[in-house]
């Protein structure tokens, strides 16, 4: 057996070649203190190494095998602790066989004909799924969550569904406003994702801990609580409330909700399938108050920026300004937020304020109400214009607020942006004095020629007061 020595460390080994070397060429070779092999197996607690014999009876080099003290690497860090799965996509309840199968269906359709529609959505997507991420992973939800305006909207921010729902999270006007969101003819925050997103996720967060499943609290979010606790009472048959609760009542529910689950599911499939899809850049924006009325293109102005490049920031701007007597949000691209309001007190108001052009069918009355101010102000500052000869495609300035041109009232109570307006109801509208059809479609959230087709009307057709308007069920 070769004989042991011990080297502790690498400066060591390093001075001891360096002498061996010098005495090398003085002739001699240096002593070795060779350490003695235990007795008996016996552990001495410290690393032996075993010599390589040379020739002249000298092993200064230790073998390839030696393990130093000093070369030892730093213990490695325990690996992070694994992502607990998400609990909607990884549900015993998602390989339910009617689940799979409506699964299966929905990914070879967004597979086939639907291909370009959903990679679309998801090119979208890129725009806003850096913020929910963070602001899903701020609530501890699920991040398979950032596929809901997916399954919603494909990312479209602008979406309006054929019974009114509207934004990328499709909140009806009632339930936004329960939720805090601004929606009226001037401002509606369902379409502006930086608003609506918080209440959105908020109201999950009420869902989940109403339904206590993420297969009830979706169907909920699709159909509204109400109806998934009629459903439960109906037909749970007192099975706990887990997402087995879903399948065991989702017969009895509505086709759209029925399928809304397996289409959650495909869509985060979809998702994974595609993860190297380009995506459209992470939307950056800065926001600047806005006090008062002010058209986008006066904003633009000031801000260095296209007028269109505004209206697409900011799409919950319904009517191309800011409305009278408020302070409005106004989103930005990012460095241009600085000095607008300073700027926008600065312009000439021929150039801050919007203008209208007179539409076909369109009136005083309607348009002050359009705008929120009273026709007197309206008259103001307008004076060549009469209501009874107003003529098609005029160019009416919009006061500032609801008094002469210069003025800065608030506008009539009548319809005053933080009531919104009165409640809709569909089916059948009884025209009132002063109503317009181009005012009917736009209350009811339907274009002019859908109420005109719908009604049997010609583009020269007259309304009185007490005439009956069928509205479209798709508006």
């Amino acid at each position: 057996m070769p004989p042991l020595v011990r080297y502790r460390s690498l400066p060591a080994l390093a001075a001891l070649f360096a002498l061996g070397c010098a005495s090398s060429q003085q002739g001699e070779i240096p002593a070795m203190r060779i350490a003695p092999a235990p007795a008996g197996g016996e552990e001495t607690g410290e690393q032996a190494v075993p010599l390589i014999p040379v020739a002249g009876g000298a092993d200064p080099y230790p073998a390839n095998e030696l393990e130093l003290d000093s070369l030892n690497p730093e213990p490695a860090d325990p690996p992070l602790p694994a992502l607990p799965p998400d609990p909607i996509l990884s549900s015993p309840s998602a390989i339910d066989r009617r689940i799979e199968e409506r699964v299966d269906w929905w990914m070879n359709f967004w597979s086939g004909r639907a291909r370009a529609s959903v990679e679309g959505g998801l090119a979208r997507m890129g725009r806003y799924e850096e913020y929910i991420a963070a602001e899903l992973a701020e609530r501890g939800l699920p991040a398979s969550l950032r596929f809901l305006p997916l399954v919603e909207t494909d990312y479209v921010t602008t979406a309006v569904s054929p019974v009114g729902a509207g934004g990328l999270w499709q909140f009806m006007p009632a339930t936004a406003r329960w939720l805090g969101l601004r929606v009226d003819g001037a401002v509606d925050a369902r379409f502006d994702p930086f608003a609506a997103t918080p209440r959105a996720l908020d109201y999950l967060v009420a869902l989940q801990e109403q339904f206590e499943s993420w297969f009830l609290t979706l169907a909920a979010y699709n159909a509204g609580p109400g109806r998934i606790e009629r459903a439960i009472r109906r037909h749970g048959g007192g099975t706990p409330r887990t997402d087995e609760l879903f399948t065991r009542i989702r017969p009895h529910l509505a086709a759209e909700t029925r399928d809304f689950i397996p289409k959650f599911l495909a869509a985060a499939r979809m998702g994974d399938d595609l993860s190297d899809l380009v995506k459209e850049p992470p939307l950056r924006v800065e926001t600047v108050r806005v006090e008062g009325m002010a058209s986008l293109a006066a904003i633009a102005q000031v801000a260095g920026v296209e007028r269109d490049e505004v209206a697409r920031l900011n799409p919950h701007l319904r009517m191309g300004r800011t409305p009278v007597g408020r302070s409005t949000a106004v989103r930005l691209p990012v460095g241009r937020a600085e000095g607008v309001q300073e700027r926008l007190a600065q312009l000439p108001e021929r150039d801050r304020f919007p203008h209208h052009v007179v539409a076909e069918g369109e009136t005083l009355w309607g348009i002050a109400r359009g705008y929120g101010v009273s026709v007197a102000a309206l008259e103001a500052a307008n004076p060549q214009v009469r209501a009874r000869t107003m003529q098609i495609g005029a160019l009416l300035t919009l006061p500032r607020g609801d008094g002469d041109s210069s003025g800065g009232a608030a506008p009539a109570a009548a319809n005053d942006d933080r009531r919104g307006p009165e409640p809709v109801r569909r089916g059948l509208h009884v025209v009132a004095h002063g109503d317009t059809l181009w005012e009917i479609a736009r209350r009811y959230g339907v274009t002019l020629e859908e109420l005109r087709a719908l009604n049997r009307m010609g583009t020269r057709t007259l309304i009185r007061p007490g005439d009956r308007v069928r509205i479209p069920a798709s508006g």
